[in-house]
């Protein structure tokens, strides 16, 4: 196998989500083993990093694998099946004998590797944990750091040293480095189908490990690192999915300093974007809770549900499920309409956002090997008690005050426990067109009269003049529905609006019509504007 095609691409990786990585770039954050000042970065074992550390990995095992081109010979080694990484839903195959003599790849063969080099010796490193302390401690290192921050610049150092381990695990096993170890010099590279797990020979490994580092350090039997010590926010600017405004950076930053949010303002102004798109750029899973009129326990926390065989068990609601998967990687989760949750649910949630450090949960008998504060929530109905870091647990709130709308007055005990309160407001009128004229791809003039008349509303409501105002979201949508029709007078933009706005904004009468003395008012406000014919 030519060792000079883990190297042989010197692209950046900004297709698998991480432009800051060359490959062929050379750094000095090295492998213990590594004689030289420095090393240069494969860009195929980078990509392998990636796929392990992203969960990419679905089963693998050590077993005996069948030659299928050698008279069904038998040799001990590693099976894997990955998920595709450019195709979701396909899983290929890969496979190596623990001699390393021969290598299976997707497509692979005489001259030609793909990513999953990297992926088979770490499997081997499961299989001899020990041996393969110096992979195991920096891969720890660099899973603490990419459960922070996932794939950005912040977790370079920690990337690059855990490569150039794997390099040397992948090339001399946990041998000194030297022609006579060298692994790959005589190792064949052939196409995956080439051999076969035989069946009854499987042992398969708990992939677990490779998605805690806490795990893994009791593993090797080193000290527990785990923290909620926050990290410092990267100063590179952040994509946020289009998101216009002070708020995106503010609630971006401060979910990188370790605190919880609080989003308050009018509705239709970009809360629940913006959270989304802060969830992924801090590449944090998003779990959701909605408020809402007779929400239920299965809603919030679980409830004991009937199964199919008659009998009943405890079912995990949208809180459980996302303290379980904060467990082992980090999570935001987004409670909308916070303030329509029912009080059962806010007082519990109060008691969840009081973190808790490990000599409290030892007086509630739960002895942990770890460090750093953790939430808890007791479950009422089987007294099961979880846990989650609060390094990996991130709580964003959203909702809308004030007595437009019906909901319940947030308790000042609840309120305190989010250090950051962000409050939204409609864009400055600039923005605003701006961002119409973005994602409706609307004429200019056009959403500047859109624009101008929604600003009038608000104007009006504020005075009392009109019960409800064009939002943000109605604006986009009304420029949406002018777009389509091709309005570019007053007629045509004030006819989609009565498919879009005119309720909320006008209200209605007695008998449930339209107000159309309102409408016609905004319509004659437009006509004054001069924008349009």
């Amino acid at each position: 196998m030519n060792v000079h095609l883990l190297f042989g691409s010197k692209k950046s990786l900004d297709d698998w989500g991480a432009p800051w990585l060359k490959g062929g770039q050379e750094h000095t954050h090295l492998a213990v083993r590594n004689p030289g000042g420095k090393a240069a970065l494969s860009s195929l074992l980078a990509k392998s990093l990636m796929a392990v550390l992203q969960g990419e990995v679905k089963s693998a095992l050590a077993c005996e694998l069948v030659m299928t081109d050698e008279n069904w010979n038998r040799h001990p080694g590693y099976f894997a099946e990955i998920a595709s990484h450019s195709t979701p839903g396909k899983l290929h195959t890969c496979w190596m004998t623990e001699s390393r003599a021969r290598f299976g790849f997707p497509y692979g063969g005489a001259g030609r590797l793909t990513y999953h080099v990297g992926i088979l010796p770490i499997l081997d490193a499961l299989q001899y944990k020990a041996e393969c302390r110096d992979f195991w401690r920096a891969y720890a290192a660099l899973l603490d750091k990419f459960n922070g921050w996932g794939l950005s610049p912040d977790i370079e150092a920690e990337f690059l040293r855990a490569a150039d381990e794997l390099y040397y695990l992948l090339r001399y096993h946990f041998a000194a480095p030297s022609p006579a170890a060298d692994a790959l010099e005589t190792a064949q590279a052939c196409a995956h189908n080439a051999a076969q797990a035989l069946k009854g020979s499987e042992a398969p490994f708990d992939l677990e490990l490779l998605r805690d580092p806490d795990r893994i350090r009791r593993e090797l039997g080193e000290p527990l690192k785990r923290s909620s010590t926050p990290v410092v926010v990267p100063s590179t600017s952040v994509d946020l999915n289009g998101f216009k405004g002070w708020q995106g950076r503010a609630l971006y930053d401060a979910i990188g300093f370790a605190e919880n949010c609080l989003l308050a303002g009018p509705t239709g102004t970009g809360k629940t974007l913006l959270t989304y798109a802060v969830a992924q750029a801090h590449k944090r899973r998003l779990a959701l809770i909605e408020g809402k009129e007779g929400m239920l326990d299965m809603d919030f926390l679980g409830a004991i549900l009937p199964q199919e065989d008659g009998s009943r068990q405890w079912v995990d609601g949208p809180l459980l499920r996302a303290m379980r998967d904060a467990h082992f990687s980090p999570v935001l989760l987004f409670i909308d309409e916070i303030n329509r949750l029912p009080r059962e649910h806010l007082n519990l949630l109060i008691g969840l956002m009081n973190p808790k450090s490990v000599s409290v949960l030892a007086e509630m008998g739960l002895d942990l090997e770890a460090e750093g504060d953790f939430y808890t929530v007791e479950v009422p109905m089987t007294s099961e008690i979880v846990i989650c870091p609060t390094a990996h647990l991130r709580i964003v709130a959203a909702g809308n005050f004030g007595a437009a709308y019906a909901v319940y007055d947030l308790d000042p005990a609840l309120r305190s426990r989010f250090a950051t309160v962000i409050e939204f407001d409609y864009l400055p009128f600039g923005d605003e067109v701006e961002l119409v004229v973005e994602r409706t791809r609307l004429k200019a003039k056009v959403a500047k009269a859109l624009v101008k008349l929604a600003g009038e509303t608000r104007r009006m409501a504020a005075n009392g003049e009109v019960p409800g105002v064009i939002d943000t979201r109605s604006l986009l949508n009304w420029a949406a529905k002018c777009q389509r029709a091709n309005a570019v007078s007053v007629a045509d933009v004030m006819a989609q609006a009565r498919l879009s706005w005119a309720d909320i904004v006008c209200g209605r009468d007695g008998l449930g019509k339209v107000q159309t003395g309102v409408f016609d008012a905004l319509a004659d406000y437009l006509t004054t504007q001069g924008a349009l014919p």
